[in-house]
């Protein structure tokens, strides 16, 4: 890290001071085209004091009462701990959330928080998430900003977070709109054969881990246990896709949960092998992105 430039890549910092086990993951890693910024030790902010944040993206719904833009920060949380402990950098963390607690976030909890308003809020940073339930839309000048981003270097990780008897709306209208941005064919299928499968964990033999609620059993004093009916499902499989720039993935979109896996480090509700499956995955597509 050179201050004398006067510039820090985020990337770049990473790529020097992570630990070994990232080490070979980091080797091949190209410079960050975005996320530089001025250096300014008089007044610091989250990009001076961090390594890595994982921004939320905020966004309108079509509907208000479903899970929104700011659903289960627990998650976000439970992966960024996860994350530092396996690469040696100073995540920033999210307090007070934990697990399925609280169902959305509070002001100023979330690691960071942007839009597609403006691209100099967004372009300071190489990885964004986004996440909901519902159905849609972006503006005309939120789609050339979305361009602009990802053209420039920017990564995009989008999950489809179904909950109640809802569908995958927010994958169709993610689908949609990549499409529309990008053009049509863009978003293709992630083959398991592809990096962010086996980077730091080899999850090539299943790909995108899709998270299925477990069947319960219920006792009932003496009596044979009984399956439990479950009033709501969770995940939509339809496998990894993504938006490509080149040979670069740049927008990895899916519809099984792995968020919703995040939040369930006791296993309550998917088993604790898919918590673990799925953070796995949340470490590998971010490894990925800070290092192309």
């Amino acid at each position: 890290m050179d201050q004398d430039h006067g510039h820090i890549n985020r990337r770049q910092f990473l790529k020097t001071a992570g630990g070994t086990i990232v080490g070979a993951a980091l080797a091949t890693g190209s410079p960050a085209l975005i996320a530089e910024q001025t250096y300014s030790p008089e007044y610091p902010d989250d990009l001076d004091r961090y390594d890595f944040l994982m921004p939320r993206v905020k966004y309108t719904h079509e509907k208000r009462e479903v899970d929104k833009w700011n659903v289960r920060p627990g998650g976000d949380a439970n992966l960024l701990r996860e994350l530092s402990s396996v690469i040696r950098c100073k995540v920033k963390p999210i307090r007070g959330a934990y697990d399925w607690q609280p169902q959305w976030a509070m002001e100023g909890q979330l690691n960071a928080v942007v839009t597609f308003d403006s691209l100099e809020e967004i372009k300071k940073y190489p990885f964004l998430f986004m996440t909901g339930e519902n159905h849609y839309k972006f503006d005309r000048k939120q789609k050339e900003n979305l361009k602009e981003y990802i053209n420039r270097g920017g990564f995009m990780l989008m999950d489809d977070c179904v909950v109640g008897s809802g569908g995958d709306f927010f994958y169709k209208s993610s689908y949609v709109l990549l499409e529309e941005v990008f053009g049509r064919g863009s978003v293709k299928r992630i083959p398991h054969e592809h990096e962010v499968f086996h980077n730091i964990y080899d999850l090539g033999d299943t790909g995108l881990p899709y998270m299925q609620r477990q069947n319960r059993m219920l006792f009932f004093g003496r009596r044979r246990p009984q399956q439990a009916s479950l009033p709501y499902m969770h995940g939509q499989n339809h496998g990894a896709r993504g938006v490509f720039i080149g040979e670069r993935l740049a927008v990895f979109l899916g519809s099984t949960d792995i968020h919703c896996g995040w939040c369930d480090s006791h296993g309550y509700e998917f088993g604790r092998q898919n918590y673990e499956k799925a953070i796995q995955m949340g470490i590998n597509i971010i490894m990925y992105a800070i290092t192309h």
